[in-house]
């Protein structure tokens, strides 16, 4: 075949692709326009959705500095008084120990018999009873003179309880009504 058959073949193709194809070409290209329409709607409302989000992200985040600031004061007050209490304790304790030490001064300073006398009984009653030796002798038996006893009920007095008014309930003969009470 010659060039200009071929020519005109491929040129009657075209004006037929053409004649054809702006039909087919133009629907499908609608569809693609509606679609990237639809596709980019879509983006904007999820690029929407996404900048809320990093905005509330944004505010979480400076809820929690803020949090933490306040947190880190607090934690360093906290931190203050902590060392404040244990210089106070430690001092306390020095002072305890100043005090134990000149308790076992004036303890060591004190007389012999004095301190027979602190080591026995313990207590002032101990001191008090060395200054009343020189004016009366001491009782034999103190824990004799110290015992009490409980009293005992007299005859007019009941060891029962109470009777009427509000006491725990007495227990009833056979005969009588529950609920009464048979005194006067």
């Amino acid at each position: 075949m010659s060039s200009a058959p071929r020519r005109r073949a491929w040129s009657t193709f075209a004006l037929a692709c053409a004649m054809a194809g702006p039909g087919c070409s133009q629907f499908s290209s609608r569809q693609r326009i509606e679609e990237s329409r639809r596709y980019i709607q879509a983006l904007r409302s999820e690029n929407d959705q996404l900048k809320d989000q990093v905005l509330a992200y944004r505010n979480q985040n400076q809820d929690f500095s803020e949090r933490a600031v306040d947190d880190a004061r607090r934690l360093a007050v906290q931190a203050d008084v902590i060392d404040d209490q244990k210089r106070s304790i430690h001092a306390y304790q020095a002072e305890r120990e100043d005090l134990k030490t000149a308790f076992r001064q004036v303890r060591d300073s004190l007389p012999s018999a004095v301190r027979s006398a602190m080591s026995d009984a313990g207590s002032r009653i101990a001191l008090d009873g060395d200054r009343g030796e020189r004016d009366t002798p001491p009782d034999p038996e103190p824990a004799a003179r110290e015992e009490r006893r409980k009293p005992v009920p007299t005859g007019h007095e009941s060891s029962d309880g109470p009777r009427g008014g509000w006491g725990p309930a007495l227990e009833e003969a056979p005969g009588d009504e529950p609920g009464l009470d048979p005194s006067p």
